[in-house]
């Protein structure tokens, strides 16, 4: 009587006479079918993942699914997207601690570095495939990694590739219970962060049809698609939103006196502000020369009005330098919350918003004003004034 292998069955064969009688083991059939059923469960599941990877648009929802996600079958220490975006300089990064975001970043050289490494392997690279990160701490020189990035204990290396090469790595590290990767938790990486490589290129470049250059800041049109979704999401489920709109005070004087290269740093620094500010919920545009605008999600009245001077105060403390000369920066803040009256559209809320940022220009700059459907705000009662008529 001999064992054979044979598509993962074990066999017994058994010579009868001249012929033979071939039966499977029952234990060992049970086992197989067990370990079928749960190859099945993990497929379905990773599918249904993939279904729903694919269903977002932008990169910081991607992520944070997927950081969701593998709460369910791991937890790293340290796990690190660093992100090269089309159109632009520098990298995005996207730290965890145990899975939780944290504002740390890891030096930008690793990036180049496994770049250039991936690059030169293009023909033979599995895109999304995780990579152990001995092989590359064998195959690269042996001072490629400081003691530091080594303290971080990095396990598996994923580069994610597009039309032009390597454009995100990311570093997953040894599991914060000391265990390591299962079969099922590998298959698990491997499908996702494969799908990953083609929905996060396509949210890189959805990002580039819906953000201006210059500041990198969303686009008038997408502003008001957000817009049409915040008036939706009021009729529907009554969350309130508001909108402002910002003005750099004298925008014209930095042009003029300093030339238009710093007008472009006011933009940029101005636009950096703001995104530390806001949420990611909320949505920054750059309406075009200098004045933005915001729609804050769930909000109230008070709560745009202490934003906005969060905004503006911020803005002051803004520092700057052109030829060894300290430039101010102030802003005036025109506000508005949405209601849900009768005819509202995004038009409407604007023209209530400018409305209000126009009182803040008349009435001396670098002050925030919030317009009231028939309310007075505390801005309006303090400057005695009542904004609130129609026209």
């Amino acid at each position: 009587m001999g064992i054979v292998w044979y598509n993962g069955f074990v066999s017994e064969i058994q010579q009868k006479g001249s012929g033979r009688d071939v039966r499977l083991s029952e234990a060992a059939l049970w086992f197989r079918i067990e370990d079928l059923k749960n190859e099945a469960r993990e497929l379905n599941r990773a599918i249904a993942d993939i279904s729903q990877l694919v269903s977002y648009t932008q990169v910081d929802s991607m992520i944070g699914f997927l950081i969701s996600k593998l709460n369910d079958y791991f937890v790293p220490e340290t796990l690190v997207f660093m992100i090269k975006p089309p159109r632009k300089n520098g990298l995005r990064q996207f730290y965890y601690s145990d899975l939780k975001k944290v504002n740390k970043s890891l030096d930008a050289k690793y990036f180049y570095i496994l770049e250039k490494y991936f690059d030169n392997l293009a023909n033979t690279t599995v895109n999304g495939y995780a990579v152990p990160f001995g092989n590359l701490v064998h195959e690269l020189p042996k001072d490629t990694f400081s003691d530091d990035f080594l303290k971080l204990k990095p396990a598996l290396v994923i580069p994610l590739l597009g039309i032009g090469g390597v454009y995100a790595i990311i570093y997953i590290s040894v599991k914060n219970d000391g265990s390591g990767f299962s079969a099922n938790e590998m298959f698990y990486i491997h499908r996702m962060f494969s799908v990953l490589a083609v929905t996060m290129q396509n949210g890189l470049h959805y990002e580039i049809s819906i953000t201006e250059p210059k500041t990198g800041l969303f686009t008038y049109d997408f502003f008001l698609t957000r817009m049409d979704e915040a008036i939706s999401n009021l009729r529907r489920y009554n969350r309130h939103s508001g909108m402002l709109i910002i003005d750099i005070d004298f925008f014209k004087h930095f042009n003029d006196t300093y030339g238009h290269l710093c007008g472009d740093r006011v933009l940029v620094a101005l636009a950096t502000t703001l995104r530390k500010i806001v949420r990611e919920n909320d949505c920054v545009a750059r309406f075009g020369g200098e004045e933005f605008s915001i729609l804050l999600t769930e909000c109230d009245e008070n709560s745009l009005w202490s934003i906005a001077e969060r905004i503006r105060l911020a803005v002051k403390d803004i520092v700057l330098y052109e030829k060894d000369q300290k430039l101010s920066i102030t802003i005036s803040v025109g506000g508005c919350l949405i209601h849900d009256i009768k005819g509202v559209t995004p038009n409407y809320v604007f023209k209530k918003a400018d409305k209000a940022l126009y009182y803040s220009k008349q009435h001396g700059r670098n002050r925030t004003t919030i317009y009231s459907m028939g309310f007075l705000d505390a801005a309006k009662i303090k400057n005695g004034e009542d904004l609130s008529e129609e026209g």
